[in-house]
C-alpha cells in the first residue's frame, strides 16, 4: 500500500467517529487551480444544516497515484463518494451588486 493511502486511511479513521444520528460522506475534488486531488470527509448532524468538513489528503494531479489511492479507499469503506471538478463550478445564485454589511 502506498504511503499516501496509509495517510488517507489513518486520517479517515481519526475523523470517522460513527456518531449516532450523524451522516457521513466522502468528497473528492479535482482541483485544477492548485493541480491536485483533495479528499475530504464531510459529517452532518441529522436535521442540521452545518456540515463539518475534514481535510484527509491532498495528492499531486497524477492519474495513476489517484486511481491507486481511490481503490485503497474504496476497499476500506463503503461510504458514498461525491466527486467535484473545479472546471465545472456552479454559480451560487444572483450577483451581489450592493452589500451594506461589507461597505460596497
Amino acid at each position: 500500500m502506498l504511503a499516501e493511502s496509509k495517510q488517507l486511511l489513518a486520517n479517515f479513521d481519526r475523523y470517522f467517529l460513527r456518531r449516532y444520528q450523524w451522516r457521513y460522506h466522502l468528497l473528492i475534488v479535482d482541483n485544477h487551480f492548485f493541480d491536485c486531488f483533495t479528499f475530504f470527509l464531510q459529517a452532518q448532524r441529522l436535521h442540521e444544516q452545518l456540515i463539518h468538513s475534514y481535510d484527509l489528503l491532498e495528492i499531486p494531479h497524477q492519474q495513476e497515484l489517484y486511481q491507486q489511492v481511490l481503490t485503497d479507499l474504496k476497499q476500506h469503506t463503503a461510504l458514498r463518494i461525491e466527486f467535484r471538478d473545479t472546471h465545472h463550478l456552479v454559480h451560487p445564485g444572483t450577483d451581489i451588486v450592493h452589500d451594506v454589511n461589507h461597505g460596497h
